[in-house]
């Protein structure tokens, strides 16, 4: 059969799959199958008639929908809902699928068996085992007009019969396979798999085929096997005249790293142009991950210094962005080859961004040089660019801090290495840069307590009422360094942070400091002051986690002459140290203060149910459900949703929200606790019921669906919250509503997951953190944390992560792998608008507590 170049599988990166999604194919993925069809009068539901009974089994319980698509899936009467069913029927891994899907192979209804080999490849080997023969016969019967060859070609390939293996090269030769669909969406052709249909050494004999997309193949495979053996084999096809086959022989010479390898590769990188220096570099970093990309920074052309600014620059972003744990090594060794200041420090970053301690001393280092003294004289723009500020020492004080957090029996060298040069650049500053604070708590600095208790108990008095702008820079500097002053649990400071919370009467005649006494009566210097304080000593108090602390942030939160935000500061904090026995009163304080007519008494109801969300208390999920009600305060019902989620339901909670979803004023309240806290399967059904509502009514869901995860903790990676999070925003893509895919919520939770580059707050994590917990995780834990460490990391698109764990041996290399591809080749989504997510947000991402007023 002739090849057709345009359509040729392996042309796109490492999994070198070309997506056509066009004419015949959309008819074999799911969902878009429910509204193709050939009008059977007498015998078909009526479209309307699919789609309302589709909504139907969306909102039934896990087994009773799955009875229900067990039906259909064995009526080929109704086969729009029969190609439905045994796609919903894989999705819930029901073992009646693999049998339905035989059945379904057998048919007359080529779009039939196009759905049902793409379920049994979802199954694969063994558990699909027993649709071999139905495949072959299918796939002699089937043809390139036919539309379901390449998913029974797929299918066979997944379930790896060997017989299939000259068939199966004819569908690829014409570049059908980059067509099939996984099920959900997204490519799934994988050479990897396909790869074993053979030994390499088959494949290696395949290296003069007249198809580009064949050789491609073949280098692919070699690249991957990287044995020596094969060093000529793969210079030659690096050597090849199409870039797609030169580019993924390249991750093979490169793994194989001897002389004779190594060569060729650098000098391909090294003649290439722009273009495709690019795709050289793409090959490298999919194919091989960090080390790659490490090693192609000795092709830089240093003729030129902008040339050689520019490529060295891209290289690092893409470390950057992959933050691969294998390149570790090779960034020491390119370090100590003791390159220019400004990539030993991008390097050094990119160390610290795999989690790697040895970092500590390169960015010491650059924390005692003055930036405008090593760029402000540079004959390069792009260097000289970098003196207008100091960000190499901001962002080089935020990863030593990260490393403090992620190596506790580091922190004695990171001290000995770096408290100093941090210490000298934070006093050399107008105020210390909260970064450089962080570090010196995180690492347990002694040395620096002095210092730190100056900043934390300012001297002055607090500004006078009608006192003018600029804000006294004290106060600033106060709140953050009572936080890391309580995070180095000083046990001398104890008695002076109670003080600063009295400071308001001592010092300000008692002054009303809420929001809305700070509009007006020359109160807002002081109120300001005052609020820094009670921030800094909720977030101080927060770090320490001394219960001692309750009562004395229990009196300051039920004072309504306090500022709102403080007091909000103060609930969250009582989520790090609340007595298990205490837990029960903080509930019946929500309900005591939320029966009160007075905002300001609901604020303190909305205020307490914060550190049940730090702090879940499920016994209290009762109460709080029934408290959702009209006559509540919007902010109230809001808060109180998001404590039920992060407590997680049961579920007769569940069973309780859904009859919540009735009411209009208490709809998106009820919804919400069940898309953060229900199983996966209350927030499908919770997101399908919205197609009886106005439309106006998902869009306000997503908004606040989007502030619940605006603060997150290391309690709830640990506690696996984050694992329920990623599963539900996954489980609501496989549903429609109103015939549009619900792809919102993963779009929103992966945008807060992106809001992680800074620490936030108490026990908050950046990205750096996260990432190196989840890859802990996924090694070190159990089965069931182990997936949901890989699940996380997937949605999060850390392929560096995925690559290093696929290198794992076991479960967790397999999963990993999995999880890699997947994220490599991504479902197609559905271009519809997300909704503005901008708007007045306090703690969490909550509305500010200042708008609460009477309805």
């Amino acid at each position: 059969m002739a090849h057709v170049p345009d359509e040729a599988d392996f042309k796109k990166g490492s999994s070198g799959v070309k997506v056509v999604i066009v004419g015949r194919l959309l008819a074999l993925i799911g969902g878009v199958l429910l509204f193709v069809g050939i009008k059977r009068e007498g015998e078909k539901l009526t479209m309307d008639q699919i789609v309302a009974e589709q909504k139907r089994i969306y909102m039934l319980p896990k087994d009773q929908a799955a009875a229900a698509w067990r039906k259909y899936a064995a009526d080929p009467k109704e086969y729009e809902l029969q190609q439905e069913a045994l796609l919903q029927l894989a999705w819930l891994k029901d073992p009646q699928a693999v049998p339905l899907a035989i059945q379904a192979i057998e048919s007359d209804d080529h779009r039939l068996r196009g759905v049902a080999a793409q379920v049994l490849a979802h199954f694969g080997t063994p558990a699909a085992d027993a649709a071999k023969p139905a495949l072959l016969k299918a796939m002699q019967e089937a043809n390139p007009t036919s539309g379901d060859e390449p998913q029974i070609a797929w299918a066979l390939i997944a379930l790896r019969e060997q017989s299939a293996l000259d068939r199966v090269l004819k569908v690829y030769r014409v570049g059908h396979l980059g067509k099939v669909q996984r099920l959900g969406g997204g490519p799934a052709f994988d050479p990897e798999i396909l790869a074993k249909m053979a030994s390499v050494d088959v494949w290696a004999q395949k290296v003069g085929d007249e198809s580009p997309s064949v050789r491609q193949l073949v280098a692919t495979i070699l690249s991957k096997d990287a044995s020596p053996k094969f060093t000529d084999t793969l210079i030659k096809l690096v050597q090849d005249k199409d870039i797609e086959v030169a580019r993924e022989a390249a991750p093979g010479l490169g793994r194989i790293g001897d002389e004779k390898a190594r060569r060729p590769l650098l000098d391909a990188l090294a003649k290439a142009d722009k273009d495709s220096r690019q795709k050289f570099l793409d090959a490298l970093r999919d194919g091989i991950g960090g080390p790659g990309l490490v090693l192609a920074l000795q092709s830089i052309d240093r003729s030129e210094p902008s040339r050689e600014f520019n490529q060295t620059k891209i290289i690092f972003e893409k470390l950057k962005a992959l933050a691969d744990p294998r390149s570790a090594d090779l960034l020491v060794q390119y370090i100590e080859t003791k390159p220019a200041i400004h990539w030993k420090t991008e390097a050094a970053m990119r160390l610290a961004e795999v989690g790697d301690p040895r970092a500590v001393p390169y960015l010491a280092e650059r924390m005692r040089l003055d930036t405008q003294k090593i760029y402000g004289t540079s004959d390069l723009d792009a260097l000289k660019a970098l003196a207008r500020d100091d960000n190499e020492r901001v962002i080089g004080s935020r990863m030593l801090a990260d490393l403090a957090v992620l190596h506790p029996d580091k922190r004695p060298g990171s001290l000995e290495q770096a408290e100093e040069a941090v210490m000298e650049w934070i006093t050399g500053m107008p105020q210390p840069h909260a970064n450089g604070l962080r570090f010196l708590a995180a690492a347990e600095s002694k040395k620096s307590l002095a210092k730190m208790r100056d900043w934390a108990f300012p001297a002055a008095r607090l500004p006078r009422e009608g006192q003018q702008p600029p804000f006294p820079t004290e106060w600033a500097v106060a709140q953050s360094a009572l936080r890391y002053l309580g995070w180095m649990k000083d046990a001398d400071s104890w008695p002076k942070f109670e003080k600063q919370l009295e400071r308001r009467k001592t010092e300000a005649n008692d002054v009303d400091v809420t929001m809305e006494s700070l509009m007006g009566g020359g109160l807002a210097m002081v109120g300001m002051a005052v609020r820094a304080l009670g921030v800094g000593v909720a977030d101080g108090y927060a770090q320490w986690g001394d219960p001692k602390a309750y009562p004395i942030l229990v009196k300051f939160i039920e004072n309504k002459l306090e500022n709102e935000q403080a007091r909000m500061e103060a609930c969250c904090a009582l989520g790090w140290f609340t007595p298990d026995d205490k837990a029960a009163d903080i509930a019946e304080k929500i309900v005591k203060f939320a029966k009160g007519k007075e905002p300001r008494e609901q604020l303190i109801a909305a205020c307490y149910s914060e550190p049940l969300s730090r702090h879940p208390f499920p016994a209290a999920n009762p109460k709080l459900i029934e408290l959702l009600t009209s006559d509540l305060e919007p902010l109230l019902r809001w808060n109180i949703a998001q404590a039920l989620g992060f407590a997680g339901l049961s579920q007769q909670d569940e069973a309780a929200l859904f009859e919540k979803l009735q009411d209009p004023e208490v709809r998106n309240n009820a919804a919400l606790a069940l898309l953060v806290g229900g199983s996966s399967d209350a927030a499908i059904r919770a997101v399908a019921a919205y197609a009886e509502f106005p439309p106006e009514a998902l869009a306000l869901l997503q908004e606040d669906y989007f502030k619940a995860f605006g603060y997150w903790s290391d309690a709830d990676v640990d506690k696996g919250r984050v694992y329920r999070w990623v599963d539900n925003a996954e489980a609501i893509r496989r549903i429609r509503v109103r015939g549009a895919t619900q792809e919102w919520a993963a779009m929103l939770l992966g945008r807060q997951f992106d809001n992680l580059a800074f620490d936030n707050g108490p026990h908050s994590m950046t990205r750096v953190v996260l990432r190196n917990k989840l890859r802990t995780a996924a090694v070190k834990g159990d089965p069931a944390t182990r997936s949901g460490a890989l699940r996380t990391l997937k949605f999060m698109k850390e392929a560096g992560c995925l690559m290093a764990l696929k290198d794992e041996k076991g479960d967790v290399g397999v999963e990993a792998g999995r999880a890699l591809f997947e994220l490599m080749n991504p479902r197609p989504v559905d271009p519809k608008p997300v909704i503005a997510t901008s708007g007045m947000k306090g703690k969490g991402g909550a509305p500010d507590p200042s708008q609460l007023t009477n309805k």
